[in-house]
């Protein structure tokens, strides 16, 4: 998959096209649907299919858990954004389709490199997901 051809949908009751995380993407050469909550989400990716959703961790109105649910087993990655005093952190939830519960948080400065990771690694799933599961848990103690 191409990066011009990475769709991604942000959750979000007050963001706009002028927001700087959907110039953001939009400059990484994806495209960005903007949903007015976690309902309309949903019920977009009924329809069609996303390879990032971007979300705040508690959204207004809705429960991100049902995002979680509908994106396991599909080649999706899932995101909340946790507001914390002067900026936010990013927390993979699902990555290409695997719950990563347990995996680090990322400061924007990360989940910007792991975005252009993730865009650039996008066909090769399997190994990117292994990877990143190492490098955010640590070794994995049944493994030995």
């Amino acid at each position: 998959m191409e990066a011009t051809s990475l769709r991604i949908l942000l959750v979000d009751e007050t963001v706009s096209d002028a927001s700087p995380l959907v110039s953001y993407v939009r400059n990484l050469g994806c495209s960005c649907a903007i949903s007015r909550s976690i309902e309309e989400a949903c019920a977009l990716l009924l329809c069609e299919n996303f390879d990032v959703v971007l979300t705040k961790f508690v959204p207004t109105g809705g429960n991100c858990h049902e995002l979680f649910t509908l994106l396991l087993g599909r080649q999706t990655c899932l995101f909340y954004s946790y507001a914390v005093e002067g900026g936010c952190w990013w927390i993979p939830r699902v990555l290409l389709g695997q719950d990563c519960r347990g995996a680090a948080a990322l400061l924007p400065s990360e989940f910007a490199r792991l975005l252009k990771e993730l865009i650039a690694n996008v066909g090769s799933s399997g190994k990117w997901i292994r990877d990143r599961r190492r490098r955010t848990t640590g070794p994995n103690p049944t493994s030995r």
